[in-house]
């Protein structure tokens, strides 16, 4: 399911979506077949490119599989995106091509027939998102699954045993179906196939020897691990600045983030709570008078600004990558805090912002509006955070403090041209664009560190 639609979906889940959105989905499954002729970088490359071209051209030969929304532009961003995940994926893992025919088997079959067995099962909706359905999630995951799993198996490459393998495509197809029923408005072809083929991928990274050196230190961590959450969890909920959901989740994270990464990963979780609740504290007044001000948080915001923290903070005890992780832990936050204080401070004290991508005077609050002050106040706090890393163990990592710091920046202005474009056009909500911030942030700083 593509760009969020309201009107479209409620009339899905009520089982009331017609057929030119069904053909649309047998068109979305069907294209699942060709990744079973994924044999080399450049054929694959090859069908995704086609696949482009094809996606700008058979709307026009064929307007039914457009929305009702999208005849007047005379395309769909999700079509358009189906064939160009396959491009991207092809490109980042040009020697895993299974990982390629994983992820785009993932989003033939899970994302397709998620609709399709939403639809044709009436069923209870789910409780942290009420447009999607109980069914239309397991059919995602079932689906999906087979799918992917006889499609993997067909294109060969991947370095599991059979039984190991169904399990590890069972678990991308778990996150995906997870991430695909977040009630975030994002077009989430790119999100299915993505995270899909990171999981896989992801999977072969994992060591045995790395977890048995660390197993010891986790398991020590853990009583405080759970003290630390609970105590977190209440003071976040007595500040008054997030609700239960939110709090809640933040002890979730807090847990994980302490028991893999002890201090250093739950110090950066509280740093930023503690410097996101100061900056959205001063002018508070003023913004509250200008419909500025920040609301409270819920589980969205805490998943959107820390959830890749938390995704990859256990891959520092389960891989042999320890340090690349702790370093996009750090990253993620930087880029969460810089944004957050940019954006809070610049509201306050930073005049007539300007748009980033015209530089055009814009209103105070507008996405992708941006100060001198609220830059630099970005910068700032980016570079604190690139601090921490002196604060680890590992003396290696201090290196990484600068890395960190521009990570967190770039990831503050990527934030900001989201804002501008896909945010502003309806294709991302904001809790989509913060999580595409921390994740930018991460891989920056991931990749400085690693050059």
């Amino acid at each position: 399911m593509e760009v969020f639609d309201p009107a479209w979906r409620a009339a899905s889940l009520a089982g009331a979506a017609d057929s030119s959105e069904m053909r649309r989905r047998l068109v979305h499954v069907g294209m699942g077949i060709f990744a079973l002729a994924v044999v080399s970088f450049w054929q694959t490359l090859l069908m995704g490119l086609s696949g482009l071209a094809l996606a700008w051209v058979l709307p026009k030969w064929m307007p039914s599989l457009l929305r009702p929304h999208e005849q007047a532009q005379g395309y769909s961003v999700g079509v358009i995106a189906y064939p160009a995940a396959v491009v991207v994926l092809t490109l980042i893992f040009p020697k895993d091509l299974w990982v390629v025919a994983g992820g785009w088997a993932m989003m033939a079959y899970g994302d397709g027939m998620a609709v399709v067995c939403g639809q044709g099962i009436r069923g209870p909706k789910l409780w942290w998102n009420p447009r999607k359905s109980l069914f239309g999630t397991l059919g995602f995951i079932l689906f999906g699954w087979l799918g992917t799993l006889v499609t993997v198996l067909v294109v060969g490459g991947h370095p599991f045993t059979p039984l190991g393998l169904a399990l590890v495509i069972l678990a991308a197809a778990g996150v995906a179906a997870l991430l695909e029923s977040l009630p975030y408005d994002i077009c989430d072809n790119p999100l299915v196939a993505g995270s899909a083929a990171g999981v896989l991928f992801l999977a072969t990274q994992l060591d045995w020897t790395a977890w048995q050196a660390a197993q010891a230190g986790v398991l020590a961590r853990l009583p405080l691990a759970l003290a630390l959450a609970v105590v977190l969890g209440l003071v976040a909920r007595a500040t008054k600045s997030v609700d239960w959901s939110g709090a809640l989740t933040g002890a979730g994270f807090a847990l994980i983030l302490y028991a893999t990464l002890g201090w250093l990963g739950v110090g950066g979780l509280m740093a930023f709570f503690i410097v996101g609740t100061v900056a959205s504290k001063i002018g508070y007044e003023k913004k509250r008078a200008k419909r500025t001000a920040q609301e409270i948080r819920t589980w969205r915001n805490a998943v959107a600004n820390a959830g890749v923290a938390a995704l990859c903070a256990p891959l520092v005890v389960l891989t042999p990558h320890a340090g690349l992780f702790t370093v996009a832990v750090l990253g993620s936050f930087a880029a969460a805090a810089s944004d957050t204080v940019a954006g809070e401070i610049g509201r306050v004290y930073g005049g007539v912002p300007y748009s980033i991508t015209t530089w055009r005077r814009a209103r105070i609050g507008d996405n992708g509006a941006v100060s001198v002050v609220g830059l630099l106040a970005g910068l700032l706090t980016a570079i604190g955070f690139g601090a921490l890393a002196y604060a680890a163990a590992d003396t290696d990592l201090h290196r990484a403090a600068w890395c960190i710091a521009i990570g967190g920046m770039g990831g503050n202005l990527i934030d900001s041209l989201l804002g501008a474009t896909a945010e502003n056009a309806g294709y991302l909500d904001n809790e989509a664009v913060n999580f595409v911030c921390t994740l930018c942030g991460a891989l920056l700083a991931v990749l400085l560190f690693a050059l």
